[in-house]
């Protein structure tokens, strides 16, 4: 193999990362893949809530959520049942994926390394990582369609760039919009998750206020919900389910509804990581991701109804904010109605930047630090995942590779087994202890090293949980009107059938090959994750012995101390 070049040479060491030195393990640590010590955790349950209510609901995909529901076949009154039930659900698995963060402050890509091994953890990461990209595009876009309105309401005259772009995908303003409002997040993700709680707040109060108040507006405008609320069908053009259809059409609403943020479930470590104690995550988000949801959705379908009465000439329903808005601001054509518009678009627009920085970004910094600790920190990752906002092209994978979109918001099929098996193996065969620095180590004398590196009951187990969902998958994105036999009925039930086939299989497969030393946890707290210290305490991978024998005299470790506190 040819040697680097001097020069080359020099320019990767010029990007590393510094390196924590006082935490003697084996791979290359930074400040931002370690356990986060007591300074670095400063959300309490007030901030969980400002977090979930900006980048769980209170933005502009939680007031489309509606949308494709009704798509389906269902009334407003059947998808709003089907929206309750999912987003109970939804805020319960939520406490489950958060747990590790919040009990051992590692982010997620450090837990995938317990059930998929030392190299195995790559997979799902790809995954995530992919996730992140397509995300921060589309959600770059949502918020530049927010930016687009607010110029528009300021300077009438933006609408004259109207050149076409991208073969008719965009307009010369949707390019400006975008570039603008990329350029407004670039600061934005500068700064560390840990200094978010007061921008969350901030936003989380001002959407709030803005969605009720374009609640009232608009039922008191349109005398009532509006027409999509008295006759779903005639609004909006789609043939009422019924019989069996009707009850399959629910079952896919709701697991389209916890599809829908899936991605944001499996990955809340990265989140919780950062709370102060392990049950500040608990009660914010059992009650605040179905009730923001909930209330988001719902006032959603009703803005859109009551638009459907207000403006009936114009082009299909209303369902983005950004749309409703705009229609708004050229019908009323008020110079009060102007300056409330600007107002909501601005509150949208902050919403979109907890979708984009702190939602997207921030995870993709941590999972790219995860997987590249010598030159990613979360705020080098951030930077290098916006990027592929040009690359990605959100304006030709919303307006014209609906079937791309379509696979994309369907990764639920693999995502349900993921999550399957990380609970099966944290919660049953763990029993809540990780080995953290078995974690951070790279050769086979960590108990996460299983056979070369890989868990291979991880990997057989999700096979088990897809294979049989995606001939759905692709009727899905290929004939998405048609059904086929099971294999149609079998999407429809997709995250909950490969979350549960997936755990089952896991739960076998270990019974049959036991994985070693399931539920071992540290003797010392090496990382000052419970303390704070001055100086990190050398770690040996291998303590096994010791940890034995203080368990043999029924001593609690050092570990176990700092996470009950």
């Amino acid at each position: 193999m040819a040697a680097k070049s001097p020069f080359l040479s020099r320019l990767l060491r010029r990007l590393e990362v510094n390196r924590d030195t006082d935490a003697q393990v084996d791979i290359y640590v930074n400040k931002d893949t370690r356990p986060l010590p007591p300074s670095r955790r400063p959300y309490g349950p007030w901030h969980f809530v400002g977090l979930w209510m900006v980048t769980g609901s209170f933005n502009v995909g939680g007031w489309t959520t509606g949308s494709s529901l009704i798509s389906l076949g269902l009334n407003v009154w059947q998808a709003m049942l089907a929206i309750i039930i999912a987003h109970t659900f939804v805020g319960f698995v939520c406490v489950a994926g958060g747990h590790p963060g919040a009990k051992w402050h590692i982010g997620f890509p450090i837990w995938m390394k317990q059930n998929w091994g030392i190299w195995g953890y790559l997979f799902p990461m790809a995954i995530r990582v992919f996730l992140s990209f397509v995300w921060t595009a589309t959600n770059t876009w949502y918020g530049s369609q927010c930016l687009k309105v607010l110029l528009t309401c300021i300077w009438p005259s933006f609408l004259n760039l109207d050149g076409d772009l991208a073969n008719g995908a965009m307009k010369v303003y949707d390019m400006v919009a975008f570039v603008l409002y990329f350029l407004l997040c670039l600061p934005l993700a500068w700064f560390s998750p840990e200094n978010y709680k007061k921008p969350f707040m901030f936003a989380s109060v001002t959407v709030a206020t803005t969605v009720f108040v374009l609640l009232i507006w608009s039922t008191v405008r349109a005398d009532g919900g509006g027409a999509l609320l008295r006759d779903t069908s005639s609004v909006s053009g789609i043939e009422p389910a019924t019989g069996s259809a009707l009850g399959w059409a629910f079952v896919s609403a709701i697991t389209a509804n916890i599809g829908s943020i899936a991605t944001h479930m499996w990955s809340q470590s990265d989140y919780t990581r950062y709370a102060r104690k392990p049950g500040d995550q608990v009660l914010a988000q059992i009650i605040m991701v179905p009730l923001g949801t909930i209330i988001v959705a719902c006032i959603g379908i009703i803005c859109t109804s009551c638009a459907a009465t207000l403006y009936p000439q114009e082009e299909g329903l209303l369902w983005n904010p950004y749309d409703f808005l705009d229609a708004v601001r050229r019908n009323e054509d008020t110079r009060g109605a102007r300056a409330a518009v600007a107002f909501a678009s601005i509150a949208f627009m902050l919403s979109q930047f907890g979708m984009v920085v702190a939602s997207n970004l921030v995870v993709a910094g941590i999972d790219l630090a995860a997987l590249l600790p010598r030159y990613f920190t979360i705020r080098r990752g951030g930077y290098f995942t916006i990027v592929f906002a040009f690359v990605l092209q959100p304006w030709s994978l919303l307006n014209s590779a609906t079937s791309f979109l379509t696979v994309v918001g369907s990764f639920n099929i693999f995502l349900g087994p993921l999550m399957g098996i990380m609970f099966a193996d944290y919660f049953l065969l763990r029993k809540t202890t990780m080995k953290l620095t078995h974690m951070y180590g790279s050769t086979p004398a960590s108990i996460y090293w299983y056979t070369g590196g890989w868990n291979w009951r991880a990997a057989v187990a999700w096979v088990f949980g897809t294979w049989y969902l995606v001939p759905g998958l692709a009727q899905r994105a290929m004939a998405s009107g048609e059904v086929w036999a099971g294999w149609t009925r079998l999407y429809q039930l997709a995250w909950f059938l490969g979350c549960l086939v997936s755990g089952l299989a896991y739960l076998g497969l270990d019974w049959v090959a036991p994985m070693p030393g399931k539920r071992k946890v540290d003797d010392e707290d090496y990382f000052g994750t419970f303390e704070e210290r001055d100086e990190i305490l050398g770690v040996d991978v291998d303590v096994a012995a010791k940890e034995g024998a203080l368990r043999e005299k029924g001593e609690v470790t050092i570990a176990e101390k700092g996470v009950g506190a």
